[in-house]
Order: C-alpha cells, then sequence, then structure tokens
C-alpha cells in the first residue's frame, strides 16, 4: 500500500495518543492503537510495524529490572509464549484481514472487560495452578503474533503474583524475550516489508513526543480516573472494528 500523507498523518496522530496513554497509566497502547489503526491498516502491517518500537523501549525496562527477575517461574511461560507466536505469526500472514480485525475487536473487548471487573472478582488462595499459566502463556503469545497484544498472562499472572517488584521484573523480562523471538520470526516470515519499516519510523517520534507530553500531563491527572478512561476507549475502540470489519468485510 502507498504511505500517502493523510495515512503518515494518521499513523503519527494514533501512535502519539496511545502512547501518550501508556506513558500515564503505563500499559494499554496496543488496546488503543490496534483497533484505531486497523480502520486505515491491515494488522500485516500494523503488528510488525509496532514491534520494531516496542523491543527495544520493552529491552530497557527488562536491563532496569534485572535484579527483579524469578528464572524458575518465567522461563517456563517464556517458552510458552514463544510457542504460541509461531501459530500468530502464521495466522497473521495467511488469514483474511477483515476476520483478523474482527478477532482483534474482540480481544480488546475480552480484555478491556476483564480489566473492568477485576475488582469483582476477588483472587482465592490455591488458584495459581502451573499447566493453567502456561496455557494462558500459550494463548497470549498467539495473541501477541497476532495482533501484538500479550496481556492475557499479564491478567493472569496481576491476579496471582505475591509480590510487585517480582511481577514487574518478569513481565519485563517476558516481554523482551518474546519480543526478540516475534521479531526473528516476523523476519523469516517475510513480514518486515518496506511498508513495515516506514510504519516503524513513523512511529518513532509520535512515541517519543508521548513521552514528552505524558511526563508533563501525569502530575496533574488522577490515575485511578485516567485507567478508567482507558478501559473505556479500549472497550469502544473494539466495538468499533468488530462493528466495521463484519458490516464491510475490510
Amino acid at each position: 500500500m502507498a504511505f500517502s500523507p493523510g495515512i503518515i498523518l494518521f499513523i503519527f496522530l494514533v501512535q502519539l495518543f496511545a502512547y501518550t496513554v501508556k506513558g500515564l497509566i503505563g500499559f494499554g497502547n496496543p488496546l488503543i492503537s490496534g483497533p484505531a489503526l486497523a480502520m486505515g491498516l491491515d494488522n500485516v502491517v500494523i503488528t510488525p510495524g509496532t514491534l520494531l518500537l516496542d523491543c527495544p523501549v520493552n529491552g530497557y525496562i527488562t536491563w532496569k529490572n534485572r535484579r527483579s527477575f524469578q528464572w524458575r517461574r518465567i522461563l517456563p511461560l517464556l517458552l510458552a509464549n514463544m510457542c504460541g507466536v509461531i501459530p500468530g505469526t502464521l495466522l497473521l500472514r495467511f488469514s483474511l484481514p477483515w476476520v483478523i480485525k474482527t478477532l482483534l475487536g474482540v480481544v480488546v473487548v475480552f480484555l478491556g472487560l476483564e480489566m473492568a471487573t477485576r475488582s469483582l472478582r476477588p483472587v482465592r488462595e490455591g488458584t495459581d495452578r502451573p499447566w493453567l499459566r502456561l496455557a494462558v502463556s500459550f494463548l497470549s503469545g498467539t495473541c501477541s503474533g497476532l495482533f501484538g497484544i500479550n496481556m492475557f498472562i499479564v491478567a493472569y499472572l496481576q491476579r496471582t503474583a505475591k509480590d510487585y517488584s517480582e511481577f514487574k521484573g518478569s513481565m519485563c523480562f517476558l516481554f523482551f524475550g518474546e519480543n526478540a523471538f516475534r521479531l526473528c520470526t516476523y523476519a523469516l516470515g517475510g513480514l518486515l516489508t518496506t511498508e513495515v519499516l516506514l510504519f516503524g519510523a513513523v512511529s518513532v517520534p509520535a512515541a517519543g513526543l508521548a513521552m514528552v507530553l505524558a511526563g508533563k500531563l501525569g502530575p496533574r491527572l488522577d490515575e485511578g480516573k485516567l485507567q478508567k478512561a482507558a478501559i473505556v476507549l479500549f472497550i469502544l475502540g473494539g466495538v468499533s472494528i468488530i462493528v466495521k470489519s463484519l458490516l464491510f468485510h475490510t
């Protein structure tokens, strides 16, 4: 596809908004940018293009939190996550674009509803089962390979982790390991096209400006209200892309 000035501006503005939200609340940029960008682009461009930016960011965060890893806990999850990336990448390469977008909308709505209702589902002792962690990690890797959204394992471990420092360090390592593996998988699968590289080039200055804006806006805004507003955006974005994809098959 041709990257017209309008498409470039569209990518820049969406990524600027999505990474500003990430800078303010610490997560959620793919849940906003995915459905929004899918209105004008295919996921075969969006998902690899976003990875080009996420990989070095997660690598930096991993290095900063390198002393918080729990190797025995996170390595099996990383391996399961990587195994899930492979079928996700194949689906991204060979599935119909409107089918992928519909599935993306369903995933985003599901995650938005999970976050919105998390406080209504208190965690019970003894619910952290190793086989379930591995299954969720595999599913999360599949969604990451397909959509660039690796949130299912995060949602699960947030409910079972005993220590936030351990959770944060382990998740950063898992994200970086998955990102590096997915980057190699995309390269071998021929998904790092010229369009993907252009997408990444447009996204970098947008993300940089977003971090500056988030740094200035953050101290003035209430984090709790921001998270609630972001969840509403996740759900609305997911619903909108589902409706558009099913109605127009684009």
